[in-house]
């Protein structure tokens, strides 16, 4: 469907100076691609909801304080599909973090982040915490 407008979120999950970063299973688009975790907001959704939801269905966690950082548009060229991202902070949650959907779960250190082969969408938030323009940790 071309020109398809979809509003995601994305959580950075901080703990112990480390950033939680998900691959994508081999049956999603951009297979094996890393993403932060998060998913579509629904219709009738606020972003907040759609991130507590998504983070108890993709990690089996609970959020309670999810901290804004930023949001901006991205355009999937090759999906001809238009994302905006809402991008917030969790410092606290309960529940072990679990992998339900992704292929792979990883804690990474702030630096890292450069090394991982990431959705195009979330370079923007990338260079935003690697120039620390974003206070995460």
């Amino acid at each position: 469907m071309k020109n398809k407008h979809l509003l995601v979120v994305g959580a950075l999950i901080v703990k112990k100076n480390k950033i939680l970063i998900c691959q994508r299973s081999l049956d999603n688009d951009h297979p094996l691609k890393w993403e932060f975790p998060g998913g579509k907001v629904k219709t009738q959704e606020e972003p907040q909801q759609a991130l507590k939801r998504e983070l108890n269905e993709e990690l089996k966690i609970t959020i309670e304080q999810p901290i804004y950082l930023c949001d901006y548009m991205f355009e999937y060229q090759d999906l001809g599909k238009k994302v905006k991202l809402f991008f917030f902070l969790i410092k606290e949650y309960s529940g072990e973090i679990s992998n339900i959907v992704h292929n792979q779960l990883k804690w990474i250190e702030i630096k890292q982040l450069s090394d991982y082969d990431f959705l195009e969408g979330d370079y923007e938030i990338i260079k935003k915490i690697l120039k620390n323009d974003l206070k995460i940790i």
